[in-house]
Parts: structure tokens; C-alpha cells; sequence
């Protein structure tokens, strides 16, 4: 099996690991980012807020568990949220015992702020692994690992694989997290913006556990974000950022896992634009959110079918994206399960009544929806 770096040492067999050095990076554009979400959530209706709560849990919920290679299924996981946030939705009740573990992790790094102790770790790891398996492999569970084998991050196909990383022996593990949490308890040196960085990757580096690594140190980021206070840690997902770079963020992990030197500015510089990038989605989110508010204020008296009202849904649920190639009848017909004639009287309905504008003629024809600034 091919080795990332075999000349090279890790980054923790340095004697001066784990004193990591950076850059001094500018934060100013990020605080104003963080300034600008605290206060657009201020003049945000409590149903507005509820939607963006479970929109935005609901994607970090399923990124976090997709950067590991699983999936969860969306209505199990909006259940779940719907129903430990208490947010009042409409609800089809199909959480899982696993949908509802996960929640309950995320939402409790979010929102509790009592010191993160070993107990609290090993609860988290329990709570994403209730069957002590991962897939069909069994593993410690609630507990750090034991294995005297290499812990190792690989990727490829098996037989060409590539390692990564290897992480510090099973024996060291106790030791080198006595050490963490010490240090994420008590350090006040750092700004939490720093903090939340180096924190991750010193988790990533230590890799405690047989299985979950990656979802307990992006739980870990989201716990020391929250206690900054910074915006509302509900409104933001760097999971779901992460999910969309993670071919950046492993090549990153590539070259910090190996600087003898401890500095760990390519992770600073990556993690601050990775936050920026998070929050600027929720921006748009938001903006989305409004609109669809206004939508549906607009048309609080237009008399909608029920076909009519799941196909509006659809688009409105691409905002601020384009509904790609607009709304067309074949598109109308599948979406609802209807006949040609049934899809073309309920479109032309919906031009007559202002709800959509139509595009093209003949057969090429298709339908946005009427929204203000966008076309759906």
C-alpha cells in the first residue's frame, strides 16, 4: 500500500507537537460575515426562523454522515429535527433511532455549553453508533480505540490504496486527549474563530476513536463556535460546506499532517474562507426563505389544487438556485402522477391566476413561477 509521505515523519511524532504555529490571518471580513447573519436573524419571523433552522440542520445532518460514505434518508432526518427542536412542522413521523441519535448530537453541540469532558465524547460516539457496528465491521463504542494495527486515512480502491495519514498509536491515545480537552477547556489565548480551527484539526490529528472521527470534530468545531456567540450556530453548516470541498479539504489534511515544523497556516487560511463560504450560503438561504414567504403571502387567496400546490413546492425548494430547464408538462406529469390534459389545464390555470409566466412556443414551452428578482 502506497504511503502519502514515506521519507517524512507525521506532524505527532514532532517533540514540539502539539505546538502549532500560523499566519496571523485577517478576520475582519469574517466578523463583519458573522455581524451581518446575528442581524438579519433579528428582524427574521419565528416561522422564518424555524424553516431556516431545520433547512440548514437538516443539510449539515445528511453532509456530515455523506462525507463518511452514508446516507440517511431526508424525511427521517427532517422528522427527527421537527421533532427535538420542537418546532411544530407538518410532520410524516418517520424518524429513526439513528436520524434522531444524530440530531441529538448536533443540536447538543450547538446548544450546550456545560465543558466538553471525556464522558460527553464518548456519549456523542454512542449516540452515532447505537448497533456497535460500523457497517458490517464491530467496533469500540463509547470508548478510544484499542487496536494495536496503524489507524490510517485512506482513500482508493482497495488494493491501490493510498494512506493519508497515520495516526498516533492506541497506547498515546488517553494521554494525547487528557491533553485536548485540557486545552479546549481552558484555552483562552486564541480567538474562538482560531480556536474552532485549530481544534478540528487537533482532533483530526489525535483520531481517538475506531469510527466517527470526522463527525465528532466537525461537532467539536460547531461546540466552540457556539460558545462565541457569534450568530446563531443553527443558522450555519460547515459540514455541508466541507461536503462540497472535500476533495480540497483532504488535500489540505495532506500537507498539514506532515509539517514537521507545526505550522498549520494552509489549515488557518482554509478553514477561515471554509466559514466564510458556510455563512454566505446562509445569506442566500435566507434571501430564499423571504421570498418564499412573500410567495406565499401574495397567493394567500389563490384557490390551488393540491397537484398545483406539490409542483410550486418543488420549484420554490430550488431557491436561490433556478429551477433547472423550468416547469414543463412532461415535468408536471411525472412530478404528480396525472395525465397530458390534466398537467396542461392545471399549468394554463396557473398562468391565468399570476402564479407562473410561461416561456417559448410549441413544443418547447416550459413555466417559472412569478417570483420577485428570481425566475423559479
Amino acid at each position: 500500500m502506497k504511503t502519502y509521505q514515506e521519507e517524512k515523519r507525521w506532524i505527532w511524532e514532532d517533540e514540539k507537537f502539539p505546538s502549532f504555529i500560523y499566519t496571523t490571518i485577517n478576520l475582519d471580513a469574517l466578523n463583519h460575515k458573522f455581524g451581518q447573519l446575528d442581524m438579519v436573524e433579528k428582524f427574521m419571523s419565528q416561522d422564518d426562523t424555524n424553516r431556516l433552522q431545520l433547512d440548514r440542520l437538516m443539510s449539515e445532518a445528511l453532509s456530515t454522515t455523506a462525507i463518511e460514505g452514508e446516507i440517511l434518508q431526508r424525511s427521517s432526518v427532517r422528522s427527527s429535527i421537527n421533532k427535538i427542536l420542537k418546532l411544530g412542522l407538518e410532520d410524516d413521523y418517520s424518524y429513526t433511532r439513528e436520524s434522531d441519535a444524530l440530531i441529538e448530537v448536533l443540536v447538543d453541540a450547538k446548544t450546550n455549553q456545560m465543558p466538553l469532558d471525556e464522558k460527553r465524547l464518548f456519549q456523542w460516539h454512542k449516540a452515532l453508533f447505537p448497533t456497535g457496528s460500523s457497517g458490517l465491521r464491530d467496533i469500540n463504542v463509547g470508548c478510544y480505540r484499542t487496536d494495536s494495527e496503524d489507524m490510517q486515512i485512506v482513500s482508493g480502491a482497495w488494493n491501490r490504496e493510498k494512506v493519508h495519514y497515520i495516526a498516533p498509536p492506541s497506547s498515546s491515545t488517553q494521554a494525547l486527549m487528557n491533553e485536548f480537552l485540557f486545552w479546549l477547556n481552558n484555552d483562552n489565548t486564541h480567538s474562538p474563530i482560531y480556536k474552532a480551527a485549530i481544534a478540528h484539526l487537533y482532533f483530526v490529528f489525535i483520531h481517538p476513536f475506531d469510527d466517527g472521527n470526522g463527525r465528532i470534530a466537525r461537532a467539536i468545531t460547531d461546540y466552540v463556535l457556539a460558545q462565541a456567540s457569534l450568530a446563531n450556530a443553527n443558522f450555519y453548516s460547515i459540514s455541508t460546506t466541507i461536503y462540497s470541498k472535500r476533495k480540497e479539504y483532504y488535500e489540505v489534511l495532506d500537507k498539514v499532517c506532515v509539517s514537521m515544523t507545526q505550522d498549520i497556516t494552509l489549515w488557518m487560511e482554509w478553514f477561515m474562507q471554509l466559514l466564510e463560504d458556510s455563512i454566505d450560503s446562509t445569506l442566500l438561504e435566507i434571501e430564499a426563505v423571504q421570498i418564499k414567504a412573500k410567495f406565499w403571502d401574495r397567493h394567500r387567496e389563490t384557490k390551488l389544487n393540491e397537484r398545483q400546490k406539490k409542483v410550486i413546492l418543488k420549484m420554490l425548494s430550488y431557491l436561490p438556485e433556478e429551477f433547472e430547464g423550468g416547469m414543463r408538462v412532461q415535468k408536471y406529469m411525472r412530478i404528480t402522477k396525472t395525465t397530458r390534459l390534466t398537467a396542461s389545464r392545471d399549468l394554463s390555470d396557473l398562468l391565468l391566476k399570476g402564479v407562473m409566466q410561461s416561456h417559448g412556443k410549441g413544443r418547447g414551452v416550459h413555466y417559472s413561477l412569478v417570483v420577485k428578482g428570481y425566475l423559479v
